[in-house]
């Protein structure tokens, strides 16, 4: 059972991940950010405090690559569901913009973790996936 099992979970990660991407690359009417401009601003607001200065480590969750689309991202930051962990940003202290800076800023850091392609189990499940 467990056989069968395995590739079928390595499947739905594989799957749950690449739909993440599309996500977040299928922003319509999304804000245009400014990549360096988000750096800054991910330094000012002292986001690498929990995050890691790549948004891969730290006490927070994990923001490389970025999980949620342009504008899931600014609303979880204007109303996140624990205050305690992660402060809400509101419009007058956080522009949308500014916002849209950090969110382009972290889809630009290359990610730590490995392509699914380099795998050679997931590789070879993704070759024989029908598409």
């Amino acid at each position: 059972m467990s056989l069968y099992l395995a590739p079928l979970v390595t499947l739905s990660v594989i799957l749950h991940v690449a739909g993440a991407r599309a996500e977040s690359v299928q922003d319509s009417g999304a804000l245009r950010g400014d990549v360096e401009n988000g750096k800054a601003l991910f330094k000012d607001y002292t986001c690498y405090g929990c995050h890691g200065y790549t948004g891969e480590t730290g006490r927070g969750p994990r923001l490389n690559p970025p999980r949620l689309n342009q504008d899931r991202f600014i609303a979880y930051l204007r109303n996140p569901p624990n205050p305690r962990q992660m402060p809400p940003y509101q419009q007058s202290d956080v522009s949308d913009q500014k916002l849209a800076d950090i969110y382009t800023f972290l889809q630009s850091l290359p990610s730590g973790s490995p392509e699914a392609e380099s795998i050679p189990v997931l590789s070879e499940i993704l070759r024989e996936t029908p598409r």
